[in-house]
């Protein structure tokens, strides 16, 4: 039986029954959240690797982090002094054989809490100065971030978490994702479509 003959089921069946056919059928079709929640796990599936953002994780990059300034931040629109670790030694230290990858023409997926996952490739990343932000070095005590307004909202702490920075205000084109979970590492021929 296919999807038309479901929709078109002869009366002897009963509306209920007919209706039911229906709602199946239509809870079938990928809605277009379903595709990109679809592509994604496709994504993860086929990553050459992954590294979650978190603080053990991060404390085991081996580098202790650094207070830095970064001029005209892109989220706060102002000099921001981070503290923050180093991209590049977090993904040294949590997948091993990164700069083979990037020279293998690999991707990197940046995935956030609230789903952004903007992509780069590998080699434009590795050994530009990329910082993942953990708190603002000058907030108050007990404060990790203060509040930032965006477009038609205003982010907390909770929203901004872990943030991907860059240390030369040269690099504007780069990924700057707060809310930083997870970096996966894509083959190079990797479906980025959306």
């Amino acid at each position: 039986m296919t999807f038309f003959s479901l929709l078109s089921l002869p009366r002897r069946y009963t509306p209920v029954v007919r209706r039911s056919a229906l709602l199946l059928c239509l809870s079938l079709l990928p809605a277009a959240g379903a595709v990109k929640t679809n592509q994604l796990a496709y994504q993860k599936v086929s990553a050459l690797a992954q590294a979650r953002v978190t603080p053990v994780s991060l404390q085991a990059s081996g580098v202790a982090p650094e207070a830095v300034t970064i001029p005209n931040e892109y989220l706060y629109e102002r000099d921001l002094r981070v503290r923050a670790y180093s991209l590049d030694a977090f993904l040294k230290a949590r997948i091993p054989d990164i700069e083979a990858l990037a020279r293998q023409g690999a991707i990197v997926k940046f995935l956030c809490i609230d789903g952004y996952a903007p992509t780069a490739r590998l080699s434009d990343v590795l050994g530009q100065g990329g910082l993942i932000a953990v708190a603002d070095a000058d907030a108050p005590a007990g404060v990790v971030w203060p509040d930032a307004p965006y477009k038609n909202t205003v982010l907390g702490a909770g929203n901004i978490g872990n943030y991907l920075v860059w240390r030369a205000a040269s690099f504007p084109a780069k990924p700057q994702p707060w809310g930083l979970d997870t970096v996966y590492i894509l083959p190079a021929n990797a479906n980025l479509s959306k």
